[in-house]
């Protein structure tokens, strides 16, 4: 780029330049210069530069700028057109590849593109209508949107308008934290009300109310319906909400456009329309409309007539206004108001009418057990986002309201308050089914699953009063519902009762278990009053309804307490280890399948065989997997985009559930089991609702247990080795199952026995012995896990012994983890006459053989090729995404 510079000389006051005249942007620019004056010239503009000593000034029409001269010399820099438009090129090339450098850097990670900080949606309802033979989801969401209460002041404070308002109106601030109680009271969230109209503190004379209007753009956003963000998932430092002081009756209520802010010159202070933007991908848009709701019949609407006709209730209480525009993104669909400039003018209430694609990752179309089509949301990494469009984000939270119609011999799963289905038939073979949430919870956590199902009530028998009963169902398949309600009846209310006793009653009004097809990719998933569990977990009794406990667990670490940043997933998965074994051996102990001598020697061995898969993992997994705070203290880039959100290599690890689970036990190995349960008690007392990281739980944890100083622990110390770090902390590196343990010693005389029938080279005793079969002794299914990763260490098993340990121990009638390493030692010892094990494995525990595959593959059989790809082949039209990936890339390396 050329520079223009003038050189000013105090003495003779003369100008010397480079160029006698320049052009720039089709304008000509020309100095005259007498003694100690110069004047610029500008088309259509005006300046006069006056020289004088050693400053000068320049002025410029309609805009004010001031250029000092000092010390004899100034320099000006002007660029010709042509460099202008070369310059922009660049640029412009520039932030291209720059764009394309950070989209490859954040490959793996989840984007958050919702503008949250700008504006915030309150309120889902969801109108769908299922179409089953066509794989789609149709009709509308109604979002409504809320303000906070340091925009509402702000707003108010600088706006300086002309504007006629007729009713003062006003925010009072929340509380920054609920009083926190001694004892649990799960009243609290069932009686809370999350919507709070903002009436007029001044007098109303009859006959000149109007109905408040929450959708005209023009309205003072201090004004706005809004929801306390006192409820679940709420951050301590979140912004509060709007919020009213005075009770009154419904025909209190305002118009908001009587007192309405004049628009007249200051919308076009912004060059762009302000865009609400909302998370969302696979989903067809087919058009947004504004609506306007009057706000005492929405409140009426959500809190006292949820199990109602939502269309016809929305019909009378709403009006379209027009339609709005709207564009997609990569990760995102935005929607604004032509000449709408700032957020505090945007539509109320906007309703997005769409369809969603059978190819949309967010929903899983499949045949269950019984062969009939079903649909769930199933945990995708990219949660609901092919679901409905929403703000999905750590600290977005809204309430909601759903209208699911199906076919009448449909049933419908969802979460939400109401403790009974309230369903309306129509007389075309349609049903409608309402559901509808108080509680503030992220969109992400809404799940949904349709299909063919039966549904069998369990009695919660714990006889805690009335306050701790809440309506429990099983739901799944005619055909599996039958083979294994009896133990799940037997389990559940139990496990309920028994969690009770360590972390309080069961926070939502009421839980779904739902027995999900076989294609699902995990042994489990919680979402609020909903939790789903693989079929796996039903094969061998309740050996690993653990996982049960687990997802239970998940209400309060996950749910109703959430990591701010969602990398920290240890928050959560940690946690809810650490309770699982406690509450599961509870419950066994409770049925009386053990006696609590027996219960302290499985729940060594449970920590035994997590540390060997922890040692295993973290040998095979990459370094920046390995760390379970891995912003540390940064958590700015996770307003953007969650690290490693949609890593495929991390779907399978268990590092984050491992690593947390045995930070839990190292801090209770200084104070003891009964402390450290009660100090967990009192975490969720005193994190209930709210969002936490990692530096909050570690602090809470050393201000309750001094012990930890006391033993020369740190905060500093921990958060640094044990989640800043990759590998194995320094604490766990001598960790060992001491020999005192009963049930470990049984293994191995197990394992002694059956190695002592081994035969040695050139041995013709050794080899006469063959035939003999050591007699085994009865192992527990958690043995036998044991017993059998023993066993995969030995280069090599005479076939007569495979044999001999499957006949014995009835090895495809135990449970799946059992079953699991069994295929293990089949594949590496290449049995053929047990192929059909592996085969009758893939086929039905879908969550636990990708790691089968990938042996099957690398153990250079043929045969087992030939099988892995029989077997996916079989499965691959309804596998999960990443399943699918997996193996498709395992079995023919692309």
């Amino acid at each position: 780029m050329e520079k223009a510079s003038a050189n000013v000389s105090e003495k003779d006051g003369s100008v010397n330049k480079s160029k006698n005249s320049l052009n720039s942007a089709d304008e000509s620019v020309s100095f005259s210069v007498a003694d100690e004056s110069a004047t610029l010239s500008l088309t259509n503009e005006s300046a006069t530069l006056s020289l004088a000593d050693e400053s000068g000034r320049l002025s410029l029409a309609n805009e004010s700028a001031t250029l000092s001269l000092a010390d004899e010399s100034a320099s000006l820099s002007l660029a010709n057109e042509s460099d202008s438009t070369d310059s922009a090129d660049e640029s412009e090339e520039k932030n291209n590849i720059d764009d394309i450098r950070e989209e490859m850097d954040h490959e793996k990670d989840l984007p958050l593109m919702s503008n949250v900080k700008d504006i915030h949606i309150s309120h889902y309802i969801l109108q769908l209508k299922c179409l089953i033979d066509t794989r789609e989801l149709m009709g509308h969401v109604t979002l409504l949107r809320c303000c906070d209460q340091a925009r509402c002041r702000e707003c108010t404070k600088n706006r300086t308008l002309n504007q006629k308002i007729t009713v003062k109106s006003k925010c009072s601030k929340i509380k920054e934290s609920q009083e926190k109680e001694s004892k649990f009271n799960i009243q609290r969230i069932e009686s809370e009300h999350n919507y709070i109209d903002v009436f007029s503190e001044t007098s109303i004379v009859p006959g000149q109310v109007k109905t408040e209007s929450l959708s005209d753009h023009s309205y003072n956003c201090a004004d706005m319906i809004c929801a306390q963000q006192s409820s679940s998932l709420n951050a301590k430092n979140s912004s509060t909400f709007c919020n009213n002081t005075s009770n009154v009756s419904s025909m209190n209520a305002v118009n908001v456009t009587d007192h309405a802010i004049s628009l007249d010159g200051t919308l076009e202070n912004s060059p762009n329309d302000f865009k609400m933007i909302l998370d969302c991908c696979d989903i067809e848009v087919d058009y947004v409309e504004e609506l306007d709701l009057s706000l005492y019949m929405f409140k009426d609407l959500v809190e006292n007539n949820y199990n109602k006709d939502l269309n016809e209730n929305l019909t009378l209480v709403t009006k379209a206004l027009g339609r709005l525009k709207w564009e997609y993104g990569k990760h995102s669909v935005s929607v604004w108001k032509e000449g709408v400039k700032t957020e505090s003018h945007f539509p109320g209430v906007i309703r997005i009418h769409y369809r969603t694609k059978p190819t949309g990752q967010s929903l899983k179309w499949t045949l269950d057990q019984d062969e009939n089509w079903c649909v769930f949301t199933h945990g995708h990494w990219i949660n609901n986002r092919s679901f409905f469009p929403s703000q999905d984000s750590p600290t977005a939270m809204a309430t909601w309201q759903g209208e699911i119609e199906v076919q009448k011999h449909l049933s419908v799963v969802m979460g939400g308050d109401n403790h009974e289905m309230v369903a309306k038939s129509d007389k075309d073979g349609w049903k409608k089914e309402y559901f509808n949430s108080r509680m503030e919870m992220p969109s992400s956590t809404i799940s949904l699953a349709i299909g063919y199902w039966s549904f069998v009530t369990i009695p919660l028998k714990y006889n805690k009063g009335e306050l701790y009963r809440k309506p429990c169902r099983v739901v799944g398949p005619r055909s599996i519902l039958c083979q294994s309600i009896t133990e799940l009846r037997d389990y559940i209310p139990v496990c309920l009762g028994e969690v009770n006793n360590i972390l309080g009653p069961y926070p939502f009004p009421r839980l779904d278990v739902l027995i999900v097809p076989p294609c699902f990719d995990s042994l489990g998933m919680a979402s609020p009053c909903v939790i789903y569990i693989a079929q796996s977990l039903l094969a061998g009794g309740c050996s690993m309804f653990v996982r049960i406990a687990h997802e239970i667990c998940h209400s309060w670490f996950g749910l109703v307490i959430g990591p701010k940043d969602w990398t920290e997933e240890w928050l959560t998965e940690g946690f809810c280890t650490y309770i699982e074994d406690i509450l599961h051996l509870n419950v066994i102990q409770a049925n009386g399948l053990c006696d609590e001598s027996e219960a302290i020697a499985e729940k060594q061995l449970r920590m035994y065989l997590k540390y060997k898969t922890l040692q295993n993992e973290l040998l095979t997994t990459s370094a920046d997997l390995q760390m379970l705070r891995p912003n540390k203290d940064n958590t700015e880039s996770s307003t953007n985009y969650v690290k490693d959100g949609m890593n495929p290599d991390k779907r399978f690890l268990q590092v984050h559930y491992l690593k947390g689970y045995f930070l839990l036990c190292y801090l209770e190995s200084f104070v003891g089991l009964d402390k450290f349960l009660r100090m967990l008690h009192s975490y969720v007392i005193t994190f209930y609702k709210e969002l936490v990281s990692s530096e909050d739980v570690i602090s809470f944890m050393f201000n309750v247990l001094p012990e930890l100083k006391d033993n020369g622990l740190t905060e500093e110390k921990i958060l640094e080795d044990w989640l800043d770090k990759p590998g194995m902390p320094e604490a766990l590196e001598v960790y060992g199952l001491g020999d005192g343990n009963v049930q470990l010693q049984q293994v191995k005389k197990q394992v002694s026995l059956l190695r002592m029938s081994y035969p040695t080279a050139g041995s013709r005793k050794r080899k006469r012995k063959l035939n003999m079969k050591p007699k085994l002794e009865d192992l527990s299914p958690l043995q036998l896990v044991l017993f059998l990763e023993m066993l995969l260490e030995d280069e090599k098993i005479p076939a007569i012994q495979l044999v001999n340990i499957r006949t014995r121990y009835h090895m495809m009638s135990q449970n799946a983890d059992v079953q699991h390493r069994w295929c293990e030692l089949v594949i590496k010892h290449k049995v053929q006459k047990f192929y059909q094990d592996l085969k009758k494995f893939l086929l039905n525990h879908q969550a636990m053989g990708v790691y089968l595959y990938g042996e099957m593959v690398l153990s250079g059989c043929k045969q087992q090729k030939k099988l892995a790809e029989e077997c996916f082949n079989t499965l691959k039209d309804h596998m999960e995404p990443d399943p699918y990936s997996t193996v498709k890339a395992m079995v023919y390396g692309t």
